[in-house]
């Protein structure tokens, strides 16, 4: 399928070389192509690329700018009882309202990655909800391996982060559609602090975000993305084979192995930060405190001292590297 977009110039890094793209009417795209870009873009004409992206046999849809959350959107669709075309990757340059975990604002900078892709499914949810849950952070951090020629090797923060030098690199987002028990539809999002990290104000229990380009300046430019895009969507395709294929442990297995939390001292938080009252701010009780002995094939945490399993919470680090 082809690669479809509303900013030529910024596609170009991602085409090889006498590659042209072509501007094409909504109306004489193909249906699934034409019905994905009316919901994503609108009327307006896409400019089309027919030639190798290196991208895979898949949409994808480059915006410029986009008004709002891709990966909302999408959902949105789903939920409402539309279709997808199976792979289809939807790409922003920049934009607003876009969502980080559970609702919260991801800044979008241009030069980096924020990216959302769609699932078609058949698989048994019980045996394969954890693997799609970890499938977005492997994958882009074995991207960024590959990209990197294995330089920058960022680390897994529980549940959606990923991590360099102490800083929040990336955060990935999953949110599955579930039929008779088995799982139909997914949707992955995956935002990656490529070229800069935002200017953020300090928050409580927020890691600071830092940039693949603090790391290696290869990442450095607004088209660094560009780099990164063809070998996350290979991963993904080949994560999902692994599911597929009924070897989803060794997802959560790669997930373990890159674990920046195992064996040190943590906090677990409530995700709602609401408190209770305690003069001049709420005070926010801790769910659990501890040292992480293991992290479960259900990426539950066992922590030293605490009895039950942690299944949910926020996790900061007490003993900062």
């Amino acid at each position: 399928m082809p690669l479809l977009t509303d900013a030529p110039a910024a596609a170009r890094p991602l085409l090889a070389a006498g590659t042209d793209l072509r501007e094409v009417a909504v109306a004489d795209l193909a249906p699934d192509a034409a019905t994905a870009w009316r919901a994503f873009v609108g009327e307006v004409p896409a400019f089309v690329a027919d030639g190798d992206a290196g991208l895979g046999d898949r949409l994808v849809l480059l915006r410029d700018e986009a008004p709002g959350s891709q990966y909302a959107r999408m959902h949105e669709l789903l939920a409402a009882g539309g279709s997808l075309p199976d792979g289809l990757a939807c790409l922003a340059l920049t934009g607003s309202r876009f969502q980080g975990q559970r609702g919260r604002a991801w800044t979008a900078l241009r030069g980096n990655l924020h990216l959302s892709v769609h699932l078609a499914l058949d698989l048994d949810a019980a045996a394969h909800q954890v693997g799609l849950i970890v499938l977005p952070a492997v994958a882009t951090a074995r991207a960024i391996e590959a990209v990197s020629g294995g330089r920058v090797r960022p680390g897994t923060k529980w549940v959606n982060d990923l991590m360099l030098a102490g800083r929040k690199v990336a955060g990935v987002l999953t949110a599955t559609q579930v039929t008779g028990g088995r799982l139909r539809h997914a949707v992955l999002g995956i935002g990656v602090n490529v070229a800069r990290a935002p200017q953020l104000p300090p928050a409580p229990r927020v890691p600071r975000p830092g940039s693949l380009a603090d790391a290696d300046a290869g990442f450095a430019g607004d088209d660094a993305w560009a780099r990164l895009l063809p070998p996350l969507l290979a991963e993904l395709e080949r994560g999902r084979a692994r599911l597929a294929a009924g070897r989803g442990a060794e997802l959560v297995a790669d997930y373990r192995a890159r674990a920046t939390f195992l064996g040190r001292a943590v906090t677990i938080w409530p995700v709602d930060e609401g408190g209770e009252p305690g003069g001049a701010e709420a005070v926010v009780r801790p769910l659990a405190r501890g040292v992480v002995r293991a992290l479960r094939d259900d990426l539950a945490l066992e922590l030293d001292g605490v009895a039950a399993p942690v299944r949910h919470g926020r996790l900061t680090l007490d003993d900062p590297a």
